[in-house]
């Protein structure tokens, strides 16, 4: 099956490539091995990496050149993320992938503690690279696993925020390129586990923020209802004269009931193509997104 907007590639402008210094592969691979020490750390291959900069070169980020690709749904997801108080500070990103939103959010929010967990080896292994060559250890820390895991060490409830990308596709649709079916396919965890699991990680009064395909809401507010409230609907537009949104953004507080709020949202580009003012500011900058 042909990839119809899987993802809304990062346009070049915003991320610089840049081949000359590819960091302390050493030093990468023994934070990886401090971190999981029962994870065999796969060989580099430059060739199949690509060298890319997020927020106007404010965050490097290391991806493989098939495949997984860092998307501007990444950058809108960290860009609805703030800090208002102490109480805001720990963030789990779920699925986190080479890392683009929490690293994004990392750079945004000096006081951001940010954890992502990611289940493909590949994945994981740029995640881990891209926290250090980011000078971001201590601030961002990476953990290896399947949310249906219970073994997995994340402590319930112990979360001020949570956000994801879950994948798009339900089990049986695969995009052609391996990589990326495993990262946008649901696989054995579906749309319902990835919501139950940032639900179970937040705590009470806590926000989840999800960016989703916005075919996929009336599932989305289906599986939050009853129990989170406060809720914000975000609809990310192509162009204005689109008759549908690309993607929503979805966020919500545990245990709160508080009324729906449905917000214009944000138009990626105008009837030539081009990009828009506000979402151009977005990707470079690290503003957050208008209403959050």
């Amino acid at each position: 099956m042909r990839i119809t907007h899987s993802m809304i590639p990062i346009p070049r402008k915003f991320r610089t490539e840049n081949q000359s210094d590819i960091g302390k592969v050493a030093g990468i691979k023994a934070f990886m091995t401090r971190t999981d020490s029962a994870f065999h750390v796969p060989d580099f291959a430059e060739e199949r990496i690509s060298h890319d900069f997020l927020l106007g070169g404010s965050v490097t980020l290391k991806q493989p050149v098939d495949g997984y690709r860092a998307a501007v749904d990444a950058v809108l997801l960290a860009a609805s993320v703030s800090i208002n108080s102490r109480r805001d500070q720990k963030i789990l990103d779920v699925g986190a992938a080479v890392g683009s939103a929490g690293l994004c959010v990392a750079r945004r929010l000096p006081d951001a503690e940010v954890t992502g967990v990611e289940l493909q080896d590949d994945l994981y292994a740029l995640f881990c690279r891209n926290i250090v060559e980011n000078d971001l250890v201590g601030r961002v820390t990476p953990v290896h696993g399947d949310i249906n895991d219970r073994s997995l060490p994340l402590v319930a409830e112990s979360f001020d925020q949570v956000i994801s990308n879950p994948p798009f596709y339900a089990g049986g649709t695969r995009p052609a390129n391996e990589s990326r079916a495993k990262a946008h396919q649901e696989g054995t965890a579906d749309l319902k586990d990835w919501i139950h699991f940032c639900l179970k990680m937040v705590r009470q009064k806590g926000r989840i923020t999800i960016v989703h395909r916005a075919d996929h809401l009336d599932r989305i507010i289906g599986l939050l209802h009853g129990r989170a409230g406060d809720m914000t609907i975000y609809p990310v537009w192509s162009k204005a004269s689109a008759d549908a949104p690309l993607r929503v953004i979805v966020s919500a507080r545990k245990g709160v009931s508080s009324p729906v709020t449905l917000r214009r949202g944000i138009v990626l580009h105008d009837e030539a193509g081009n990009w828009m003012r506000e979402a151009d500011d977005i990707l470079r900058d690290i503003s957050c997104l208008p209403g959050f």
